[in-house]
């Protein structure tokens, strides 16, 4: 195999694949990236039994065939090297040569035909949906996501339906089991086939696998008019734009039903200033060090942030505020008031909750958390005992 390419080209493909593998082992078939160079145009692939994207890119293909390199060294060597030309070559005994006038680079890598062979994923059906809606729902999921592989709750819930006013909607969902996120995504005339009479589009995919798709789509954020196109199957989802394609096999896990965890209707509500909020928590936290919760009282006019600790002290703060029903108290962790503020923007943030004896221990009622000025994007915070 031998190829020339332009270094800004083909770094803009490397830093796309190289994002897809794994850099604890090089020796590993998932640390490597595959060139394959036919016709005009080199496609790089990451792969492993589970995931993996591809990317295709113009080059001057002066032998075609096939090499692979570990996809970390080769996209930190290719970004330290000068705009121009590249000569990449596959010799005799196996090595990459990367050439660019006087710098020579040769890396090792395995056997191209041991290279993991993307899976054949027919569609059963695709849509449509905008790109910086999507990366950022999915900013906001993914912190709301469980942490513990192999769990259900590792998983992000993706639904397309029918909204309440007719029009197609993507649902995305993820949870913990003490925090839940729920975003909306509007699709367009465009978004695909019509969902009506069909059964939910309802599909579950691994946050790692969703991490790193964020991190590719980033790169193309900047495009108000980009759009991705998801097509599906039973086993795997693939997302489709530009030149850049990932696939991934779909989590077969249960899901709780997200729905349930909000309420139709609230006995209290409380609106304060996010940045205010913001500020006053970082504060309360200085003297609850170590200690992770925060309690909340609220009156009338004020809310108040109130931590303790034993060897410490005490910190309290004062946030006016609009509140409507009965004054009350609960208990949250500041990490999780941490990650709600961090994902959220604008000026207001307003909870409620159904509060009261009647509706149970205070620990049990789910607090519905939302950005006034984010009508798309809802969460729940579950108290402390």
């Amino acid at each position: 195999m031998e190829i020339i390419v332009d270094q800004e080209t083909f770094l803009d493909g490397v830093q796309r694949i190289a994002a897809l593998t794994d850099r604890k082992n090089a020796a590993l078939v998932g640390s490597q990236v595959l060139l394959d160079a036919q016709g005009e145009t080199v496609t790089l692939y990451a792969s492993d039994t589970q995931t993996g994207g591809r990317f295709e890119l113009p080059a001057k293909v002066l032998a075609p065939g096939k090499t692979t390199v570990p996809g970390k060294t080769l996209f930190n060597l290719i970004r330290q090297l000068p705009p121009g030309d590249l000569t990449i070559t596959r010799d005799a005994s196996g090595l990459t040569r990367i050439e660019r006038e006087r710098i020579q680079n040769s890396l090792k890598g395995i056997n191209p035909d041991e290279f993991n062979v993307f899976p054949e994923i027919t569609a059963e059906y695709s849509f449509l949906v905008p790109l910086g809606a999507f990366l950022d729902q999915l900013k906001k999921s993914l912190p709301f996501a469980s942490d513990e592989e192999g769990k259900p709750l590792n998983g992000i819930l993706l639904t397309r339906e029918l909204g309440d006013k007719g029009q197609p909607i993507l649902n995305m969902v993820s949870t913990d089991g003490h925090r839940l996120h729920h975003g909306v995504i509007l699709l367009g005339e465009d978004a695909g086939g019509s969902v009506t009479g069909q059964s939910e589009s309802r599909f579950i995919l691994k946050k790692r696998n969703l991490q790193e798709l964020a991190h590719v789509l980033e790169l193309d954020a900047k495009d108000p008019n980009m759009s991705i196109e998801i097509v599906l199957n039973p086993k795997y989802v693939t997302f489709r734009w530009g030149r850049f394609y990932y696939f991934a096999r779909l989590l077969s896990t249960p899901y709780p039903n997200y729905k349930e965890a909000f309420p139709q209707d609230f006995t209290v509500g409380v609106e304060i200033s996010r940045e205010s909020l913001d500020s006053a928590l970082k504060r309360v936290s200085v003297v609850s060090d170590k200690k992770p919760e925060v309690i909340f009282d609220w009156n009338d006019r004020f809310l108040v942030l109130r931590t303790m600790n034993e060897e410490i002290g005490e910190s309290i703060e004062t946030i006016p505020a609009f509140v409507r029903g009965e004054s009350g108290s609960l208990i949250f962790k500041i990490d999780f008031l941490r990650v709600l503020l961090a994902v959220t923007s604008g000026e207001t943030i307003r909870f409620d909750v159904r509060y009261g004896k009647e509706y149970g221990a205070k620990d049990s009622m789910p607090v519905i958390w939302r950005a006034l000025d984010d009508p798309h994007s809802r969460y729940v915070l579950m108290p402390m005992g």
